[in-house]
């Protein structure tokens, strides 16, 4: 079996014992089962069934940064039956938040009235930032979605701690954790004692230096040491917040220099930091009993069990001490891609008002703008849904045929999709929904031909 088990409900909502999908499209054939979820896919038999099916499924996740494995194991025979990978939107969230930080500065820095400062924003405990807070949630979303379709029996999660210093220089020990980078010195100081009291770019010396971010700000640049180094102002100038691949295509020298400063970005090792506790005990509300595993450990039984390295076979390996085996080899990939915005207008990539059309007015002969009207909404699709469709003609790069995808935009007359990177329109009686938008897009890894070569597929 290649692809993910199919779960199973009886016609009285009783959650039965996952099936594979040659014998889920048997069943459809046979019009005993008929379609209940597309994402996880979900059948529902044609009869009542009363006795309870005993829960042998463990729920394992890997939580991660950017990705979470999420996987469920067969505890009879250590099976991995369905997995999935989920990629978080933590990044997005926080560049989003930046940009309204941003907006609001700019407001503030407006000639307005003079407001009071307020300093009634205290943080509860355990509060934690949105980019964070959005990892916690959308486990615990896909937690509740498999209890209430797989016969679960028990939870197991890897929680790992990454010692930063650690992980910065190897050989650290002692008091020198109490000594950081900038022992003893200012930033300024550090700086100008490191880069020698130049330009870095030109190498100009007996001018004024200015601390320059070398991954810029606006690009999710960090304040951190190793990222800053200074210039003076027309280089500062010239480079913006150009890559400084881009900027020093030319210097090769000067870049590699630059290059050996820099250091690995330890923001993903942070955010696991952060929220490994919160999800640790955010597990423990499903009221099953949960195995916490360490990252040592699931290392050791994935190169046991002779697996490559994916977040989806790590997250098998998670608390156990016995060999996996993979009976699937194609993993569900899930993007949160949230439920879109606040925005009333929509706007165009440079932030200007999004235009409906151009008209000439064949009174006066000036062209007319129509903006996208504000309160456009659309009730036959949203952005989102998954559609099935039937294309009656070829289009510029696409042929005839029947297509699912996901829809990018509503319009009046229907939707448009896109399809191998290019946006059709379709007209809305050539479309049916077949899963409603739920905040997620999804589509399945390529098959790693590695794991064909397993005995248990």
């Amino acid at each position: 079996m290649i692809t993910n088990s199919v779960f199973v409900e009886s016609k009285n909502g009783k959650i039965l014992k996952p099936t594979t999908p040659a014998r889920a499209r048997i069943l459809q054939t046979q019009g005993k089962a008929k379609k209940l979820k597309l994402f996880p896919f979900t059948l529902v038999l044609d009869k009542e069934i009363d006795e309870n099916v005993e829960p042998y499924l463990e729920l394992r996740i890997d939580p991660g940064s950017r990705f979470s494995g999420v996987s469920l194991v067969d505890l009879i025979k250590n099976e991995v039956i369905w997995a999935m990978e989920l990629e978080h939107r933590g990044l997005a969230i926080r560049m989003e938040l930046i940009k309204r930080a941003g907006v609001r500065r700019s407001r503030r820095s407006r000639r307005l009235r003079y407001r009071q400062k307020r300093f009634d924003r205290k943080k509860p405990d355990g509060w934690l930032p949105p980019s964070l807070r959005h990892r916690l949630l959308t486990t615990e979303t896909w937690i509740k979605r498999l209890l209430k379709v797989a016969p679960i029996k028990s939870i197991a999660i890897e929680s790992v701690k990454f010692d930063l210093q650690k992980l910065e220089t190897a050989d650290i020990e002692g008091i020198e954790y109490q000594q950081g980078t900038l022992f003893g010195y200012t930033l300024r100081e550090a700086l100008l004692e490191h880069w020698g009291r130049e330009c870095v770019y030109c190498g100009k010396t007996d001018v004024p230096l200015q601390i320059e971010h070398i991954n810029a700000r606006s690009k999710g640049g960090s304040d951190r040491f190793s990222n800053l180094t200074l210039s003076c102002d027309s280089c500062n100038q010239k480079k913006g917040n150009k890559p400084v691949e881009q900027f020093l295509q030319n210097k090769g020298e000067t870049l590699k220099k630059i290059k050996s400063h820099q250091k690995k970005s330890l923001s993903d090792a942070s955010a696991v930091n952060s929220t490994r506790k919160a999800i640790f005990e955010m597990t423990h509300k499903f009221e099953l009993p949960v195995i916490s595993g360490d990252g040592a450990s699931t290392k050791m039984i994935r190169i046991k069990s002779g697996l490559p390295k994916a977040h989806w076979i790590d997250s098998a390996c998670v608390g156990t001490d016995q060999i996996v085996k993979l009976r699937i080899c194609q993993p569900l990939r899930v993007t949160c891609t949230g439920h879109g915005t606040r925005q009333v207008q929509r706007v165009n990539a440079k932030g200007f008002p999004a235009i409906a059309r151009i008209k000439k007015n064949l009174v006066t002969g000036k062209k007319e703008v129509k903006l996208v009207s504000k309160n456009q909404k659309y009730t036959h699709a949203t952005t989102g849904d998954y559609v099935i469709f039937n294309l009656l003609k070829d289009r510029k790069h696409i042929k005839a045929g029947i297509y699912r995808a996901r829809v990018k935009t509503p319009t009046q007359k229907g939707v448009e999709v896109l399809i191998s990177g290019h946006r059709i329109a379709v007209d809305r009686q050539y479309v049916k929904l077949i899963h409603q938008s739920d905040g997620y897009e999804y589509s399945f890894t390529t098959i790693d031909p590695d794991l064909l070569r397993f005995n248990a597929i």
